[in-house]
């Protein structure tokens, strides 16, 4: 590792910040994990464990920021051409291995569904026949309950915001996110809880758009030297998330 991780190289810079500023995507929904990020109540502004991560890489950098928003994880995968994001946090999957550059895991979770409390007790109970299950649409997430469902299918929905209204209004009986997401959520659903068991489990990781081979090396780098010296810990703490395991 080199003395300083976070000092680019001009073909780094020029990947990371083509006009001069890092671009970071980021998730913006209901829920915050170790992924989505939530508004701020009093700002309006988006605040979250990658937005912190986004602000910290950029500081040490010496790059301004711009937060790009989208609707979703798989959202951010879909826009990974366009030039509209230069680095960013997903979970990852084979699917998106196809499409864009992926560097280390910062964090290892679970996905499994949030249920009203009294109709489901685990996974299994949520495959069933007529049960009325939702995920995100694009996401890791959504591909796995899928590919696990046998007895009932999954409807995608576009966006965190519009699934959790639904399942508020009862029109969804199951939504398949990452735990961390549900526990976020379940301070507004009382009667509700994540089922027990998960039928996804995997990294997230930092990510740049495909072709940028010098951006990936210096975000690996970078989310290696966050890692080692306890920053994504102390992410993790002071976004609430005392339990989220750093990836090793």
């Amino acid at each position: 590792m080199q003395a300083n991780p976070f000092e680019l190289s001009e073909q780094e810079r020029n990947e990371l910040a083509p006009q001069g500023t890092l671009l970071a995507g980021i998730a913006v929904g209901p829920a915050a994990s170790a992924v989505w990020c939530v508004r701020d109540s009093t700002s309006g502004e988006p605040r979250g464990v990658t937005v912190t991560l986004a602000r910290e890489i950029a500081r040490r950098c010496s790059l301004p920021l711009q937060l790009v928003e989208f609707a979703s994880s798989g959202d951010i995968v879909a826009n990974a051409d366009n030039g509209s994001w230069t680095l960013s946090f997903v979970p990852i999957d084979d699917e998106r291995r196809k499409l864009v550059a992926v560097g280390p895991n910062y964090y290892l979770g679970v996905s499994t569904y949030l249920t009203r409390a009294d109709e489901f007790r685990s996974v299994a109970d949520v495959d069933a026949n007529n049960v009325r299950v939702a995920g995100i649409a694009g996401t890791a997430t959504f591909r796995s309950a899928e590919k696990s469902l046998h007895r009932t299918a999954i409807e995608p929905i576009a966006s965190l915001d519009d699934a959790v209204a639904r399942f508020r209004n009862r029109d969804i009986d199951a939504l398949a996110l990452g735990k961390e997401s549900i526990l976020s959520l379940l301070a507004d659903f009382k009667d509700c809880h994540a089922v027990e068991g998960h039928f996804h489990e995997a990294g997230t990781a930092v990510v740049v758009p495909k072709p940028h081979a010098r951006a990936l090396a210096a975000a690996t780098r970078m989310i290696d030297a966050m890692k080692a010296d306890g920053t994504i810990r102390r992410v993790f703490d002071e976004n609430r998330m005392p339990h989220a395991a750093v990836a090793p």
